[in-house]
């Protein structure tokens, strides 16, 4: 067994209590009952984590036979890409995360999670999905939300176990799926909490007490804490404070903190709020930095007009003393960061989100606010080499955004150097960029009229191969540059009604158009037209290069041409792999000799193209490989391949190359003299040509 991995830790669980039922779901189905993936759904506060927690304990402290047992808690470590390379890394013995994209982790992790026997925790994935909307409860990373349906879908040896307010989309229609909605807590282990927590009384009073709660077990854990803090531990004040009539269970928390909000010496309160507000929970030295900063000292006694002595000169203890009794109190928690010995100090969501309301909008933009300059003016800032390291920058981004200053937060943006190249993370680099949008929604006006990064995001949604969004993004000033998403989905139209742009774009519109043209079944204009063009870029490139080949007219392809016109270090990595692949294609059609060469190049190309994230490169190269494969009649290894291509064409939209990966299936199974199956294959591919005017010759 590899050694466990505990990343973003949970706190631990005052008491536990109950849970039964639900501890043998999660046995059954580690001991390879039907269920793959388990998703322990409720309201906030239900114990979730708790459970999660209490289970994890136990599989630690047990000599399972486990090829894996890791840990992820989104409420403390919010990117997606991240945690699955961190995933992937452990299953691959490293001790860092993987350096590669998302969707090539998903893509290595399957077969091994498929084979051996795991058990991986993820809590809050609430943080990651949609809160609202068509898409609520679908995941925002479209490789998590694929890890997770595909486990769902096939039996594995082990358990993947979600927790999360929100359903998860489509997880019930999944066969090897389950999900179960956490109830409240039972009266008899609702008393067994609030007697450990020492509140004294009969059983009858304390049930009711857990009932005022609506039996809610955060909010029953604070009612607890609560009276014996503050009540006599038998106190029936307690009634006055928690409304009987009907409200959400969530709503009770809030009911429960309003009672510490009146007890809490003010300086408490302040205390608590600024210790909520950061984003990802922060480490306790940096707390306490940021409590006796000057910054801190200017919101408090400036701006808010405090009375009480500053932090700053409180006997050294004093900070201390206060966060302790605050997780005493249950209010904070003091967790592990990871693996490692950092601690974090952070809150239940309820909690956040309770103290949150009660700083008020004027209060948040003014917390955000000292807390972006306390991160900006910090002496230990560097240039982030990689997503892990940028967890600050993104921290100081997301606090100027909730200060409401874009124009800072589009610096801090920029001062990220282009994640989604550099840290092959399209998704972490949209999500930011979706950040300037009323809840996300880049189909609304920006919150800042000063936004004009449409192209990045449309570029972030290309890399994830969502096409269809990024030709929603792309503004108007930027159509020209729509070609690749309109290749990708198969609309052709566009590109053959429009035969002139802006000048500044016309060279790379005119290398759309002539593929487009090639595809639409007009050989002639396609040629015609690219021989008039010079290409310039590796964008303009692709394009005369797929018509070329298609129009088996590589004769007035000049390699030399290529190397020249793209010079060295003036494109990032992957255009110099796209490059490479060209060049490929361009040797197994011009030099069949030297095909097993071609073969072990394109291999690689592949697990570059992979590794990158790059949906229609990963398609392309793989058709190519294919064909060369049926050339050097490896038949299996061919129909392989080709079903990779068809699921990356398909879970993307890329009609134009599921059509070209079924006319090769076709070939295939004739050469296997299968023709009913290859009957089958030429006419679906013959159905999408129709619907999308595909009258092209295929890609040999």
């Amino acid at each position: 067994m590899r050694p466990p991995r505990i990343l973003h830790s949970t706190s631990e669980p005052y008491r536990f209590f109950g849970r039964a039922s639900e501890l043998a779901v999660l046995e059954e189905a580690l001991g390879g009952g039907p269920a793959s993936v388990v998703a322990l759904v409720g309201p906030g506060g239900q114990g979730k984590t708790a459970l999660v927690r209490h289970w994890l304990d136990l599989l630690l402290g047990r000599k399972d036979d486990l090829a894996g047992l890791f840990f992820w808690s989104f409420y403390r470590g919010k990117d997606s890409d991240l945690c699955l390379r961190e995933l992937l890394g452990y299953a691959q013995g490293l001790h860092r995360p993987a350096d590669g994209s998302a969707s090539w982790c998903v893509d290595l992790l399957l077969p091994i999670l498929r084979k051996e026997r795991w058990a991986i925790i993820l809590d809050g994935v609430e943080v990651v999905q949609h809160e609202q909307g068509d898409w609520h409860g679908r995941f925002v990373h479209p490789e998590l939300g694929r890890l997770v349906e595909e486990l769902a879908t096939e039996a594995m040896p082990g358990v993947l176990l979600l927790t999360s307010r929100f359903p998860v989309a489509g997880l019930d229609r999944r066969r090897h799926a389950q999900v179960i909605s956490l109830d409240g807590l039972d009266d008899a282990s609702a008393v067994q909490l609030l007697r450990s927590l020492g509140v004294v009384g009969e059983d009858q009073e304390l049930a009711e007490m857990a009932r005022g709660c609506g039996r809610h077990a955060k909010a029953v854990e604070l009612l607890g804490t609560y009276l014996v803090r503050f009540g006599s531990g038998t106190d029936r004040a307690w009634r006055n404070d928690l409304s009987q009539g009907p409200g959400d269970l969530e709503s009770r928390v809030a009911q429960v903190l309003k009672m510490f909000h009146a007890a809490l010496p003010e300086e408490s309160q302040d205390l608590l709020a600024l210790a909520t507000a950061f984003r990802d929970p922060p480490s306790e030295e940096r707390l306490v930095d940021y409590l006796r900063s000057r910054s801190t000292r200017a919101l408090l006694h400036e701006t808010w007009q405090r009375r009480y002595q500053p932090f700053a000169e409180r006997d050294p203890d004093w900070l201390q003393e206060q966060l302790d009794e605050l997780i005493r109190l249950r209010l904070l928690e003091r967790v592990a960061a990871g693996s490692g010995p950092k601690v974090v100090i952070d809150a239940h969501p309820l909690v956040r989100r309770a103290f949150e309301h009660l700083r008020g909008l004027q209060g948040q933009r003014e917390a955000a606010l000292n807390r972006a300059g306390f991160l900006r003016g910090r002496p230990d800032r560097r240039r982030p080499e990689s997503l892990e390291e940028a967890r600050e920058d993104v921290e100081l981004f997301h606090a100027h955004c909730d200060a409401g200053l874009w124009n800072e937060a589009d610096s801090a943006l920029v001062a990220l150097e282009n994640p989604k190249h550099r840290f092959l993370a399209p998704a972490f680099e949209r999500e930011l960029l979706l950040r300037f949008f009323p809840n996300g929604n880049h189909r609304e006006q920006p919150l800042w009229a000063g936004f004009g990064r449409y192209r990045s995001l449309a570029l972030c949604q290309e890399m994830l191969g969502e096409f269809a969004l990024a030709l929603e993004t792309y503004p108007p000033e930027d159509a020209p540059l729509r070609g690749d998403a309109l290749l990708a989905t198969g609309n052709l139209q566009p590109l053959l009604e429009l035969p002139h742009v802006a000048a500044n774009w016309q060279p790379l519109w005119s290398a759309y158009r002539c593929h487009a043209l090639c595809l639409a079944g007009r050989p002639g204009e396609a040629l015609a037209l690219s021989r008039t063009l010079v290409p310039l870029d590796t964008y303009e490139w692709v394009h005369v290069f797929e018509c070329l080949l298609r129009l088996r007219r590589l004769d007035l392809f000049d390699p030399c041409s290529l190397e020249r016109t793209v010079l060295p270090g003036s494109d990032h990595r992957w255009s110099r792999l796209i490059i490479a692949r060209m060049l490929e294609d361009w040797r197994r059609i011009a030099k069949p000799g030297e095909s097993s060469e071609v073969l072990e190049r394109l291999a690689e190309l592949t697990e570059e193209f992979d590794r990158a994230g790059l949906p229609w490169e990963r398609a392309l190269t793989r058709l190519s490989q294919c064909r060369v494969l049926l050339v050097l009649g490896r038949l299996n290894e061919a129909q392989h391949v080709n079903q990779i291509t068809l699921s990356l064409a398909r879970r993307h939209g890329m009609r134009i190359i599921e059509v070209d990966a079924l006319e090769l299936q076709a070939d295939l199974e004739c050469t296997e003299g299968d023709e009913a199956a290859a009957s089958a294959a030429l006419a679906a591919a013959q159905h999408i040509r129709q619907a999308m005017g595909y009258l092209g010759p295929p890609r040999p």
